[in-house]
Parts: C-alpha cells; sequence; structure tokens
C-alpha cells in the first residue's frame, strides 16, 4: 500500500494574517487601543496567555 504523508512545509513559510489585534485588555507593555500589525507579534500574542486580551480587527 501506498503510505499517504503530506508534504511538508517548513513552519516559517508563514503567510501574512487578514487581521490586525487591538488591544482590549492592558497586558505588559500594551495599552488599552493599541495596535499590533506585526505577523511575528500577532502570532505570538495569540499562542500565549494574553489572547483574550484583543480583538481581531480585518485589515
Amino acid at each position: 500500500m501506498a503510505d499517504s504523508k503530506t508534504p511538508d512545509t517548513p513552519a516559517s513559510t508563514q503567510t501574512a494574517p487578514a487581521f490586525t489585534l487591538v488591544v482590549i485588555h492592558p497586558f505588559g507593555e500594551r495599552r488599552r487601543g493599541d495596535a499590533i500589525t506585526d505577523a511575528d507579534e500577532i502570532a505570538e500574542v495569540m499562542a500565549g496567555e494574553n489572547a483574550h486580551h484583543v480583538n481581531r480587527v480585518a485589515k
């Protein structure tokens, strides 16, 4: 039987998110209303414990 593996794709080839983040509850050095637009920072916030402190806003 043939092995049904999916092709490996590097994790570093992330596409830019179709949204920005806006802080609704301050955390770290972020204040309410701050916009987070950098793709790496967005990924870091969404993967961390502060994901519930932001709203996603379409670009």
